[in-house]
Formats: C-alpha cells, sequence, structure tokens
C-alpha cells in the first residue's frame, strides 16, 4: 500500500472518486463538508478519517468513530466487507494544513477486505453517549433512547459522540494505527490515478471474457451472435478513449459494441464462429513514451546558474 503526502485532500478524492464511483456521485458533496468542518477544528481527532468509495456512493468518517463497535460509522465500515462484493477503494486520511484556501493532508491508500477484518478485532465497546448541548455536555448509557431534544439545563442539543470505556485506550490505539501507516512507500499519485483508470477497464475486459466463455451456443440457426451488456457501472465512468482502450482489449475479430431496441444499455457482440476460448490483449507499451522516456533518462540536468549573490553567500 501506498501514502501521499501533501496533496490537495479533496482534489485528490475527488478524482479517485471519478475512477469507481459511477452513481450517486454527490455523495461527495456530503464528505467535502465533512471534510471542510474537520479542517476548522481545533480538535487532533476530527483531523484522522477513513474514506470510501464504492460503485454507488461515497462514505467519509472520523478514524475514531469506526473504531468503537456499534456505531453507524462502525456497522457502515464493515457492511460493504460483509455484505457486498462491491469494488472499494479505501484510504485514510490525514488533515494538516489549509494553505489559500486548500486543504492539504496526506492519504494512505488501504486494503479494504484486510482494513475492515482489522476494524471488526480492534474495534472497542461503546460505554455511553456523550450528548453535546448549548450550554453544555451530558452521559448517557449506550443502550439507552434519546431523540435530541433540547435539555432544560443545558438547552438546545447539537450532537452526540459514543465514548469508550477508557478513553486512553481509544488514544492509544489510534496512535497505533497512525504510526504503522507510516510504514507506507511513498507513491506518485498521478501514477496511482493511471493505474486505478487502467485496472478498470481491465477488469471489465476479463469480465466480459469470462461472460462470453460461458454462454452457451444458440440453439436456433437464426441466431448469429453472441452478446453480453457491458457493466452499467463501466459504461457511465467511460469516455471515448476509455471505450476506444476496452475493444483493443478484446480478442474477438467480429467484435462490436451496439445498442439493442427496446434494452437499455450497451452489448458487446461477436458472431457466433468466433472462439471464445480466449483472454484478452493485454495493451502494448507506447514506443513513444518509451523513446520520450528513455531521452529524458539520457540527457544530462543542466547546473544552476550561479548569480553573485550567490557566491558572495557564506
Amino acid at each position: 500500500m501506498q501514502k501521499f503526502e501533501d496533496v490537495d485532500v479533496i482534489a485528490a478524492l475527488g478524482e479517485i472518486m471519478r475512477q469507481n464511483t459511477a452513481f450517486y456521485q454527490s455523495d461527495f458533496d456530503i464528505d467535502k463538508g465533512i471534510i471542510q468542518r474537520a479542517a476548522a477544528s481545533e480538535q487532533a481527532v476530527d483531523k484522522a478519517l477513513l474514506w470510501m468509495s464504492r460503485p454507488s456512493g461515497t462514505y467519509c468518517f472520523r478514524e475514531r468513530d469506526v473504531f468503537l463497535k456499534g456505531t453507524r460509522q462502525h456497522n457502515t465500515w464493515r457492511f460493504y466487507g460483509e455484505q457486498t462484493r462491491d469494488k472499494i477503494l479505501a484510504y485514510a486520511v490525514e488533515l494538516t494544513s489549509t494553505k489559500d484556501g486548500t486543504i492539504r493532508g496526506n492519504l494512505y491508500e488501504l486494503d479494504y477486505q484486510q482494513h475492515y477484518q482489522h476494524v471488526i478485532d480492534a474495534a472497542l465497546p461503546v460505554n455511553v453517549n456523550r450528548l453535546f448541548y448549548e450550554h453544555g455536555s451530558r452521559d448517557i448509557p449506550a443502550e439507552q433512547y434519546f431523540d435530541g431534544s433540547p435539555d432544560w439545563v443545558f438547552g438546545d442539543f447539537q450532537r452526540y459522540e459514543a465514548q469508550p470505556h477508557d478513553p486512553a485506550v481509544l488514544q492509544e490505539a489510534l496512535r497505533q494505527e497512525q504510526h504503522s501507516r507510516e510504514q507506507a512507500r511513498p507513491g506518485d499519485f498521478k501514477a496511482h490515478i493511471t493505474a486505478l483508470h487502467d485496472s478498470r477497464i481491465e477488469t471489465e475486459a476479463r469480465r466480459i471474457v469470462d461472460k462470453l466463455k460461458d454462454l452457451s451456443a444458440p440453439n436456433s440457426p437464426n441466431k448469429t451472435h453472441f452478446m453480453v451488456e457491458i457493466s452499467p457501472h463501466f459504461d457511465a465512468l467511460a469516455s471515448t478513449k476509455d471505450n476506444d482502450q476496452l475493444f483493443a482489449m478484446l480478442p474477438y475479430k467480429s467484435l462490436c459494441f451496439t445498442g439493442i431496441k427496446d434494452r437499455h444499455g450497451v452489448y458487446a457482440m461477436i458472431g457466433k464462429d468466433e472462439r471464445r476460448d480466449v483472454s484478452i490483449r493485454r495493451p502494448r507499451p507506447s514506443i513513444r513514451k518509451q523513446l520520450t522516456d528513455s531521452k529524458q533518462a539520457a540527457s544530462p540536468k543542466k547546473a544552476a546558474a550561479r548569480t553573485k549573490k550567490k557566491e558572495l553567500e557564506v
């Protein structure tokens, strides 16, 4: 897993989202608000977040809340590992500063399947819910119902926060999470986005090839084609260039992408005589790019020009 340091957090997460979240992208507007409020907070615990991109939406939570059993944040983070097969892109987010209106921070790539299992093992039970009001707070047992009504002593209800039996244990657990992330290798964020993009196209190509392999031969002599619907998730995210790249990876001479009358979606169609026991075509590396990279690597860097001012510095 990689870490990406001192990035524009909202812009970077937006780029990641656009590689995986095809539907309900408006969820990210909620995430932006959470990140902006966290950046403005004076509490360090608010600046450590966990974020996920799903095919249909995103979530952003404080890390502390995910590591408390039974909270909405904990249950949601677990749900997509236990109850679905959705592709999840997950990241830990550390907010570090705000410069010229831009929220800066570090992103840590997570293996979601491993991480949600770790959350199950490491999460602490909730002891009480702390209710925050306009003029103070009070604790109630975790199982006790509350509805956000005003308190006659403390005033209007503002928010609540789950609390473990020993907050120091939770603080230490969160410090350990931060320490373990720091061991991640630094990555190139632009290359990371390119890898996510290419992986999305290759995954769809493999899915189509596997689906076509599994289709039975047409019983009717009038049926002359096999066809598989292109994933609506892929189609919603794909540009014309992405579709061209997908087409190039599919190993069929008679291949065409087409719509079907009275059906939604786009279909990959091949003739019934095509061989279907084949694998995807791997994209060929660009010779022009290889030559450019080699040329740049071989060219000597120009030495910085010396100025009188630099020569006089001691």
